[in-house]
């Protein structure tokens, strides 16, 4: 089964889980495509806008924090935990 995924939680999941914190999102973006590429997953849309929910979103959306766009990915739902673990080491 496919499931879409999009870099905006993927993101989110490591700035929750301290990992990549001196990388950009930009970087980390670039890092994210390469990573669903390798594991067979494809792109299917660029620059989304993002939703947060949150009161203070000009504190939150920043180069090293959260995006204000996200590529969205279809992939295999059996490669997840491929993914995470790949993102785990950043």
């Amino acid at each position: 089964m496919e499931i879409k995924i999009g870099a905006d939680e993927l993101i989110l999941w490591l700035r929750k889980n301290k990992k990549a914190e001196n990388v950009t999102t930009k970087q980390l973006g670039l890092k994210i495509l390469n990573s669903i590429e390798d594991l067979g997953g494809k792109l299917i849309e660029h620059d989304k806008p993002c939703s947060w929910n949150t009161k203070a979103i000009s504190e939150t959306i920043d180069e090293f924090n959260l995006p204000k766009t996200a590529s969205q990915y279809i992939l295999d739902s059996r490669k997840l935990d491929d993914l995470y673990c790949k993102l785990s080491s950043w």
